[in-house]
């Protein structure tokens, strides 16, 4: 099937741009630092603590520490708990592979969990379905900001003794039951990566009301350090240099500031979208009565009869100057990394998959940006319906 039937240019045209988030604010706060000239923590900077003290403060936990990605914070949160090297980590099959990657970086064996078909997030029948004497921990994922059942999964938790870290990569400031997500485990990660709600370019945080976990945390991620103390030169464990900078922690705190509103602009931007694809055949992720999702994305899956033209279909929407993404378009246990460590036993995942894409709802879109991009997506939908009619 050619691109060319829909009129779209074999070149990328230059599409409307997305405003930046990075503000005047942002750029004084990091300005101040480099005139400063203290560029870190152990620098004796003091950003970074103030980052922490404010994400916890508006988290309304005890602890926060910050990293150097949501990578980083995961890896973090998952050492602190010290499993034993032959458990079994249990993390959703939709996501992205650092929620599994660590797992495999502690020695632990990660064990797929299928989703549910509405909400996209981790299916809590399917976590007990395959729970064994190994099970020691749940990892969380909270996808593209739409929260997971908290109250289900820590009723699962406390019934079988397990650890819960939830993965809030993409949902800085959605909640559950009224409560923010990240803070109903025994901790909670963040990412600062430049897409996210909340963004430093690169970053991560830790989030906990756990003292012992906080005070693992803190030494697992400076080195091994004992008790916080630089400069006894002391370590008690094997530990990792995961410092933020001042510079990202000062553009952090500018960005925490605009995080409830930036999350509004993202839902009216979804609420866009949605109304103007009535009368379609497309299905969005759901969220639950109960939760509040932030919207990192606005994600929807194609109809089962053109499923096998996805990649066609995204393809196609760019051609016609327009951006749809496809975050994870292939499940975990696919990926050639975790291929034959376990069978298919996630066939909702897979379907899903197979079917999504991504509309971007960023703060810094325009009207324009949307209406462009849904009448380039039903341009191509319509055209595959009609060809889907010829066959």
């Amino acid at each position: 099937m050619s691109l060319a039937i829909l009129g779209g240019s074999p070149k990328f045209k230059k599409t409307i741009t997305k405003k930046s988030p990075i503000e005047k604010e942002e750029i004084k706060a990091a300005t101040e630092v480099l005139k400063g000239g203290i560029l870190s923590r152990a620098g004796r900077g003091n950003k970074v603590k103030e980052f922490e003290k404010e994400f916890a403060s508006y988290f309304k936990v005890k602890h926060a520490l910050a990293t150097t990605s949501g990578t980083t914070a995961l890896h973090t949160a998952l050492a602190s708990l010290d499993l034993p090297k032959d458990s079994e980590v249990m993390v959703p099959d939709l996501t992205f592979i650092s929620s599994a990657s660590v797992i495999l970086q502690q020695g632990l064996k990660p064990v797929f969990i299928d989703i549910e078909k509405d909400t996209f997030c981790i299916n809590v029948d399917d976590i007990e379905k395959k729970l064994t004497k190994k099970t020691m921990a749940i990892i969380v994922v909270h996808i593209y900001g739409n929260p997971a059942d908290m109250k289900k999964i820590m009723h699962l938790a406390k019934k079988y003794n397990l650890r819960v870290i939830e993965d809030c990569a993409q949902a800085h400031g959605a909640k559950f039951n009224n409560k923010y997500v990240g803070t109903f485990g025994d901790l909670g990660c963040f990412s600062f990566y430049q897409t996210k709600n909340l963004s430093c370019g690169e970053g991560g945080m830790v989030i906990t009301n756990n003292d012992s976990l906080y005070k693992k945390c803190v030494s697992i991620s400076d080195h091994g350090l004992v008790d916080n103390n630089l400069q006894s030169y002391n370590y008690d464990r094997v530990g990792y240099n995961y410092h933020l900078t001042e510079i990202q922690a000062a553009i952090g705190i500018e960005q925490l500031k605009k995080l409830k509103s930036n999350n509004i602009f993202r839902k009216n931007n979804a609420k866009k979208y949605i109304k103007q694809f009535k009368g379609f055949d497309l299905i969005f992720q759901k969220t639950q009565n109960n939760s509040s999702s932030v919207f990192y994305t606005l994600t929807a899956i194609l109809p089962e009869h053109i499923a096998s033209q996805r990649d066609f279909f995204v393809d196609a929407v760019r051609m016609e100057n327009a951006e749809l993404n496809k975050i994870y378009p292939v499940p975990l246990h696919k990926t050639k990394v975790f291929s034959g460590k376990q069978k298919n036993q996630c066939p909702a995942s897979t379907d899903i998959t197979s079917r999504l894409f991504n509309f971007y709802t960023n703060p810094g879109i325009t009207d324009q940006y949307i209406n462009r991009a849904c009448e380039a997506v039903k341009k191509v939908l319509m055209y595959l319906e009609q060809n889907n009619e010829k066959k």
